[in-house]
């Protein structure tokens, strides 16, 4: 009898830790890691190809089941880049972000020399269809994510396709 209840509880134990560590890897799991900017599409219509015409790193590291810090930069010329330092935390079907630093001027619009660092914070919604995540910004972007795609809508009307590269379970337990 004891070697029986010694299995169960054994198998109980190995099961918890199991299923309370992969509880901790599973948040973000639709938007971590790391994505490569593919291509752009402007206004007119025009299609710009990565490396060559444009170039973009998003890196979305979770520091908690809630919260992430995310890193975008973008360039689309030679001689000037944007970037883009945040932390987003998640609620429910609601996300606000903090910004810490933005360099030249907001994603999606043209490059200029601004550097700014007393942060900005802003809110959006979240929206779930099947495979399908929705960020909706609070000026009007929106990211997509549908499995290891990402397409950021700019209110300006240009498009950016993203690709993911590389998971990254942050901060969270492995």
């Amino acid at each position: 009898m004891f070697p029986i209840l010694r299995v169960t509880c054994l198998a109980l134990v190995c099961a918890s830790f199991f299923f309370g560590c992969s509880d901790q890897t599973k948040h973000q799991a639709e938007y971590r890691g790391t994505w490569h900017l593919d291509s752009r599409q402007l206004p007119t219509g025009q299609e710009l190809q990565a490396p060559a015409q444009v170039s973009g790193l998003m890196e979305w590291y979770p520091i908690a089941p809630d919260k992430a810090h995310v890193m975008i930069s973008q360039t689309d010329t030679h001689q000037a880049i944007q970037v883009i330092n945040a932390v987003y935390t998640l609620h429910g079907n609601g996300f606000t972000t903090h910004s810490h630093v933005r360099i030249g001027g907001a994603l999606g619009a043209p490059i200029d020399g601004s550097y700014q660092t007393d942060g900005q914070q802003s809110t959006g919604t979240i929206a779930s269809d099947d495979a399908r995540k929705t960020l909706n910004h609070g000026d009007g972007t929106r990211f997509e994510f549908i499995g290891a795609q990402l397409t950021i809508t700019y209110p300006n009307g240009i498009v950016d396709r993203w690709k993911h590269q590389k998971d990254q379970k942050g901060a969270l337990p492995n």
